[in-house]
């Protein structure tokens, strides 16, 4: 059932205004490296917070050493006095947290390769594939298992931190923490922030002079205002856009301004993928945009050498240089405990606050944080044409919840089917092939999807779980095929 009560944070009992506060942060996945070390940089940021505990859980003890080293390394730098934990064991991270900052993904990168590769074989190109249609919601349902875990030994252990989701796709992830708990949470993304920060760029505004108002779903939520002295800022963008040299970094975003009159938040590489207006086309149109197909393959041949350079990097004496990021995670944690007020934008469970979607949609939109803890702004109607972008997604994210909690294959399909870029690619008969064979291919990383029988039937046909390393091989042969053509 849907928690409808208050999101609400209760101080940690160690808190002295005078004093400071000694805070337990657990960190879930800490084998992010950068950005667990990037979050533990902008909390000790925070004076109240120099001698806080943090205690580091992944299931990779490589990946969660070189977190670690490179926390301590934080730590020194700053002058703080962090005790830092490190444990491959989840409840023992979760004793007695205040809050608790999940960045976990499921099966790595061997599961993306699934996500690309397999519905490739049906004509499915992707960029990123992380946030909605087949490769978010297969990544969303390998997270289910463990989030629900997560949130069950939270409810356990410690029942009145706060949660802080930054694992992707976020607005399924939070269906599961909603659905399946009364954990206090929110979903956290930079889009909204790093995208206001990329727009005055464009017409040389300060951002922090600027009057903004930002909603809709995470990755898809639009800028309804934006204004300086009260001043309506569009007119010059849509100016600055008639520069090449502009227009040419964000083409995708730009074309959807200009027929939908408004901004999107994330960009242009994700939102190509999230409509039926561009890489289904053809790849006349995907180089006139310049769509990347396959980007998030790539990202993640870079992040293992990054890796590997960071671990020699965290063994070595080299001071490490700290700046705050972007993430509204430290802002939130210093707003609850010390009550001075912050406004982020926060992915909850709309419950109205956008009134022309379901209550039970997971939306992203002003978020008020203080002592009392996390309230979402109301909003009110958005703008129809906004409206029908989000609502196909929408769809997907009712459907992956019941999916995973029902145990129904059926509704699968159907997610896959209301994805507009899916929809306009494939066959009916080609989607339901493609998600039988996705669901084998994945196996026991998924919820049983089987529970509840139906009469909506299969593809009739049997697959198994497909080998990593022979995705990877052909994943780099196509890479270095490219690359040749490329020089050429």
């Amino acid at each position: 059932m849907l928690s409808k009560r208050r999101i609400v944070a209760k101080l940690p009992a160690t808190f002295n205004p005078r004093s400071g506060t000694v805070i337990k942060v657990a960190m879930i996945g800490a084998g992010s490296v950068v950005f667990s070390k990037n979050l533990t940089g902008d909390i000790l940021g925070f004076p109240e917070f120099r001698d806080a505990t943090f205690s580091y859980m992944d299931i990779d003890a490589d990946r969660l050493e070189v977190g670690a080293n490179l926390c301590r390394k934080v730590g020194k730098a700053l002058g703080a006095n962090p005790r830092i934990e490190a444990t491959l064991d989840r409840r023992k991270a979760l004793e007695g947290a205040d809050f608790v900052i999940n960045m976990v993904q499921i099966g790595g990168f061997d599961s993306t390769l699934v996500d690309f590769e397999i519905p490739r074989k049906y004509g499915l190109k992707f960029t990123i594939a992380d946030t909605t249609g087949p490769g978010g919601f297969f990544r969303a349902l390998r997270t289910y298992p463990m989030l629900k875990g997560l949130c069950a030994d939270m409810m356990e252990v410690c029942p009145r931190a706060t949660l802080l989701n930054y694992s992707n796709p976020m607005s399924m992830n939070m269906q599961t923490i909603f659905r399946t708990s009364n954990i206090r949470a929110v979903g956290l993304c930079h889009s909204v922030q790093g995208t206001l920060d990329q727009l005055m760029r464009y017409i040389g505004e300060d951002s922090s002079q600027v009057s903004y108002l930002c909603a809709g779903i995470n990755h898809m939520a639009f800028y309804t205002k934006l204004e300086k002295d009260g001043v309506d800022l569009y007119p010059r963008l849509f100016e600055a856009m008639k520069k090449a040299e502009i227009y040419d970094t964000n083409k995708v975003r730009f074309e959807m301004m200009k027929r939908l009159g408004r901004f999107v938040t994330e960009s242009s590489e994700h939102n190509a993928e999230y409509n039926s207006f561009f890489i289904p086309r053809g790849d006349e149109v995907i180089t006139q945009y310049s769509v990347p197909i396959d980007e998030y393959l790539r990202r993640c041949d870079g992040i293992v050498d990054e890796f590997e350079r960071l671990k020699s990097f965290g063994k070595s004496e080299e001071p490490i240089e700290v700046h705050r990021s972007q993430e509204y995670g430290s802002t939130i944690i210093h707003s609850i405990v010390t009550g001075k007020p912050s406004v982020v934008y926060g992915n909850v469970v709309n419950n109205g606050a956008i009134s022309n979607l379901p209550a039970t949609a997971i939306v992203e939109g002003p978020t008020l944080v203080d002592r009392a803890g996390l309230q979402l702004t109301r909003i009110g109607e958005l703008p129809p044409e906004l409206i029908g972008y989000m609502n196909p997604h929408v769809t997907q994210h009712e459907l992956f919840i019941r999916a995973a909690m029902e145990g129904r294959r059926d509704h699968v399909y159907q997610a896959c089917m209301y994805d507009p870029l899916t929809a306009a690619t494939l066959t009916l008969d080609q989607i339901v092939e493609m998600c039988d064979e996705l669901i084998g291919a994945h196996g026991n990383l998924l919820p049983d999807l089987d529970a509840k029988k139906t009469l909506i039937p299969t593809s009739g046909k049997t697959f198994g779980v497909v080998s990593g390393a022979k995705l990877r091989e052909t994943w780099q042969s196509r890479r270095k095929t490219a690359e040749q053509q490329r020089r050429q």
